[in-house]
């Protein structure tokens, strides 16, 4: 193969690769009900680096949202169903940082600057701003 062959070879496989970039990354056409499914979907996995907003909706349901804003309703047990939204909350890791499942994390629970608590997480739901609305409806 010249030099001059290589070359455009190359600059072939460029163009091919903004062309499949720029047709992967197109969204659904404006106004359609899949562009608006799409925008509203939660991820399925909490990812536990982009924690934002928490509110304690009873005693055994936190409601979690990362930074984007999507919620997440956690059902908790132990010692963390006594808490409220000015208790001090974090999660501590079995392994990555997605929350996808119950035992994927657990909760520290912390009052006033104690010591913290471990929580058990018994699930953890992806589920739509609608929803969350619902149960945050005292914020």
């Amino acid at each position: 193969m010249t030099r001059k062959t290589y070359l455009l070879a190359a600059l072939a496989l460029g163009a091919g690769l903004v062309v499949v970039t720029a047709c992967a990354s197109t969204p659904p056409a404006a106004g359609t009900q899949a562009s608006a499914d799409q925008a509203k979907a939660t991820p399925k996995c909490l990812d536990g680096r982009n924690i934002g907003r928490k509110h304690v909706v009873d005693p055994h349901t936190l409601l979690v949202y990362d930074t984007w804003g999507n919620p997440y309703k956690m059902d908790i047990g132990g010692p963390c169903q006594s808490m409220t939204d000015f208790s001090q909350i974090g999660f501590e890791f079995a392994g990555g940082s997605q929350i996808c499942q119950a035992h994927d994390a657990k909760i520290l629970r912390s009052e006033n600057g104690e010591r913290p608590v471990t929580c058990l997480i018994n699930s953890v739901e992806p589920i739509t701003r609608e929803a969350a609305k619902l149960l945050d409806k005292d914020n």
